[in-house]
C-alpha cells in the first residue's frame, strides 16, 4: 500500500487519524530509523504552534532567524526543516517576488498599506440542507441534534460540536419499494461543512460547493454530485463503485482519498488522488490516475491531462492552511474571495499574473492576507466600504 506518511504525521499529531492508522503509523516508524526520524521532525515543527497563532504580531526583527535558531536547539537539521515546515513556515523566492511569512521589517510610523472599514473574518462551518420532503435547514442555526427527512422517513444525526452531519445510521430500506431519496447540501461563500455518507464516506466540503447525494446507496451503485469542491475518503465496497459525477466527467473509485474540484465556469475539472487508485472518466475517454497525479479535465476541448503535483497545493485546505507554489494573485484572490466571502477588483489588470509562494493558516483574518502579500512592496489593498476589496501597484 502506497501511503502519504508526512500527512499522516501531521494528522495524527493533530489527533484526525483512527485508531488503524496510528496502528499503521506505529508499525511504519518500528520499520527504519529514517521514518523515525520524519516523524520527529514534523513534531517538532509542530512543536512551534505557539509561534504560529503569534504570527499576528508582523513587527517582529529576525523571525526567521530566530525560529530557526529555537529549531536547531531540538537537534533538527536544518535541511529537514525546510523539507517538512515549508507548507507552513517558510517563504520562497520565485521570478523576483517574496512573500514573507515570518519577517517583516518596518520603518518606524509605517503606514499600514491596508485600510479597513471593517474586519472581515475567516470562514467557518455554515450550510445549507435541503431534504428530499422539501425542508431546507440552515444547520447554524438548527439547534436538535437529529433531523427527520419526512420523505423517507429516515434521521440524519447532526453532530453540533464537530458541525458534521452523519447519513451512517440511516438504513436502506427506502430503496426497497421506491425511487432513491436525495438530499443536497450547499456551502455558501465562506463556509466549509462536513458530513459522512450512509457507507461511511467521509466528505469535505470546501467554500461555494453543492453537492448532492442518496440518503441511503442503492444495492448496486454509489454516486454523488458535486459542484464545487470537495475531499473524499472513501468507504471500500468492491461490490459498489464510487462515482462522483462533475460538469462533463466522472471520477470512479472503490476505497481512496481524493479532493476532487469543479467550480462552475472555471471551464475544468480535476481530480488528485492521496491514497489508493481512481479513474477520471469523460466522453472522451478513461483516464488512470496514481498517488500523487492529477487528471485535469478540459470542458471545452475534451483534453484530459494527468500529472505529477504537489499534493499539498491541493489539498492544503482541507487541513486549515492556505499553501501556495508560483501562483498567480489572480488565483490566490479567487480562493481568499471564496474563504472570506469577500470580491476583488483589480485596479491594474498586469497585477493578476504577479506569483506568490508561501502558505498562512485559514483562521487569520484577511488583514493578516492581505498583509503578507502588500509586504512585496509592490501591492496596496483598498478595502471599501461595501467590502470589495481594490488592488493597486503601489
Amino acid at each position: 500500500m502506497n501511503e502519504n506518511w508526512e500527512e499522516i504525521v501531521w494528522r495524527a499529531l493533530r489527533n484526525e487519524c483512527s485508531s488503524e492508522e496510528l496502528m499503521k503509523l506505529q508499525e511504519w516508524r518500528n520499520e527504519a530509523p529514517e521514518n523515525e526520524q520524519m516523524y520527529e521532525d514534523i513534531k517538532g515543527i509542530m512543536g512551534m504552534g505557539s509561534f504560529l497563532k503569534g504570527m499576528d504580531s508582523l513587527h517582529k526583527e529576525n523571525a526567521l532567524e530566530n525560529i530557526l535558531k529555537r529549531t536547531r536547539q531540538r537537534s533538527l537539521g536544518y535541511s529537514r526543516i525546510l523539507k517538512y515546515a515549508a507548507v507552513l513556515l517558510l517563504p520562497l523566492l520565485l521570478g523576483g517576488t517574496l512573500f514573507y511569512v515570518l519577517t517583516f521589517k518596518r520603518q518606524a510610523g509605517e503606514v499600514l498599506p491596508v485600510s479597513e472599514p471593517k474586519q472581515i473574518l475567516p470562514g467557518g462551518p455554515k450550510a445549507i440542507l435541503y431534504l428530499s420532503d422539501g425542508q431546507v435547514i440552515d444547520l447554524n442555526r438548527i439547534v436538535d441534534s437529529v433531523i427527520v427527512d419526512k420523505y423517507s422517513g429516515q434521521e440524519i444525526a447532526l453532530s453540533k460540536d464537530i458541525n458534521a452531519l452523519n447519513y451512517s445510521g440511516v438504513t436502506g430500506d427506502i430503496g426497497q419499494s421506491k425511487e432513491l431519496a436525495y438530499n443536497r447540501i450547499e456551502v455558501p461563500r465562506g463556509g466549509e461543512y462536513m458530513l459522512v455518507l450512509s457507507d461511511g464516506t467521509k466528505v469535505w466540503l470546501n467554500s461555494e460547493t453543492c453537492l448532492e447525494y442518496p440518503l441511503a446507496f442503492g444495492e448496486h451503485s454509489r454516486e454523488v454530485r458535486l459542484s464545487g469542491e470537495a475531499y473524499f475518503e472513501v468507504t471500500k465496497d468492491e461490490a459498489r463503485c464510487f462515482n462522483v459525477i462533475m460538469e462533463g466527467a466522472t471520477i470512479e473509485v472503490m476505497g481512496t482519498s481524493f479532493n476532487a474540484s469543479c467550480y462552475p465556469g472555471e471551464g475544468q475539472c480535476w481530480a488528485v488522488l492521496e491514497s489508493g487508485k481512481i479513474n477520471l472518466r469523460t466522453d472522451h475517454g478513461v483516464a488512470a490516475v496514481n498517488v500523487g497525479e492529477c487528471a485535469s479535465y478540459d470542458i471545452a476541448s475534451g483534453k484530459v491531462t494527468v500529472e505529477t503535483v504537489d499534493l499539498k497545493y491541493f489539498t492544503s485546505w482541507r487541513y486549515g492552511t492556505f499553501y501556495f507554489y508560483n501562483t498567480p494573485l489572480s488565483e490566490i484572490v479567487q480562493k481568499l474571495g471564496r474563504w472570506y466571502d469577500v470580491h476583488f477588483k483589480f485596479a491594474d489588470e498586469s497585477l493578476r499574473d504577479v506569483c506568490f509562494s508561501g502558505a498562512a493558516l485559514r483562521s487569520k483574518p484577511i488583514d493578516f492576507m492581505l498583509e503578507l502579500l502588500s509586504s512585496t512592496q509592490s501591492l496596496k489593498f483598498d478595502i471599501q466600504s461595501d467590502g470589495v476589496i481594490i488592488i493597486y501597484k503601489k
